[in-house]
């Protein structure tokens, strides 16, 4: 089978030579996964780490047939996975091909020969695009789609999907090292304690934060958006003093008995209220 290398050089994510995956555990995963035939769905705040780390598995596949790819419109994205495929876009009259021809040359060749899809902010994607590798699904062509707030319909509803979760402390103390050497900077161990307070387990945010510091910008409060919903704790709270009323009974004091009515009563209107407040999904991908 004739190879074609792809690297991804289309939207080179910001990769020092040499720098360690502090990923390897998905890296690991997604790329067994890929090899194995199966597509997968990659969902990760912004600055995660998605593009780094689709970097990371693009070189571990290397020889392989790589397409990786960018927001556009749909003639140049079609045009673009032609060109890494080696996919020849001219008719046998020497014209060029229409969108649809050129999709079905492609469609063709997938159906004959593997070839791994990299999409990058797939959720940029025009719909008709995204419809058009949804049916690349029944080919021959496995795809590691890459998303932040992807829509529940479609391609990526169709795709296993693998959340990233926030960096553990030593591989965030490490980014917040590295990106203070490269400024020059010498930072304190309370000051990097709070650095990575503020950034909560995102490596974009660590070199951002790191670069406040160095500038001298007061900015004290995160900018993440890794958050527990306390409502079921403060529920559970103002569902204790219903417990007022039982001690009311126990004692056989009307003013207790009374006041845990009362108390009862407001629990049950703050709950109504907190539950009916708008928020957000609990999993990331989704608003």
């Amino acid at each position: 089978m004739q190879t074609q290398m792809s690297s991804l050089t289309l939207r080179k994510p910001q990769v020092v030579p040499g720098s360690p995956c502090y990923r390897s555990g998905e890296q690991r995963r997604i790329v067994a996964g890929l090899l194995s035939g199966n597509s997968l769905l990659l969902v990760g705040e912004p600055g995660s780490g998605k593009s780094t780390l689709a970097h990371f598995v693009g070189q571990d596949l290397t020889g392989f047939r790589l397409v990786h790819l960018k927001a556009s419109t749909p003639k140049q994205m079609v045009e673009s996975v032609a060109e890494q495929l080696n996919v020849d876009p001219t008719t046998l009259e020497g014209k060029k091909m229409t969108l649809a021809q050129l999709q079905a040359a492609l469609f063709g060749d997938l159906l004959n020969q593997t070839a791994i899809f990299i999409c990058d902010d797939a959720e940029h994607y025009p719909l008709s695009f995204r419809q058009w590798l949804e049916s690349l699904l029944s080919t021959k062509a496995v795809m590691l789609v890459l998303a932040t707030w992807p829509p529940a319909k479609d391609l990526f509803l169709k795709l296993p999907r693998l959340e990233l979760d926030p960096l553990p402390e030593a591989p965030i103390r490490d980014c917040i090292q590295s990106a203070a050497t490269e400024l020059g900077i010498r930072l304190k161990p309370g000051q990097i304690s709070n650095l990575m307070e503020r950034c909560g387990g995102n490596p974009m945010l660590a070199k951002r934060v790191v670069l406040e510091e160095h500038l001298g910008l007061k900015i004290t409060g995160p900018d993440h958006t890794q958050w527990i919903d306390g409502t079921p704790f403060l529920v559970a709270g103002l569902m204790c003093f219903t417990l007022v009323r039982f001690l009311g009974l126990g004692f056989s004091s009307t003013s207790l008995y009374l006041l845990g009515a009362i108390l009862t009563v407001v629990a049950a209107i703050a709950r109504l209220l907190l539950y009916s407040l708008p928020r957000r999904k609990g999993r990331l991908g989704q608003r």
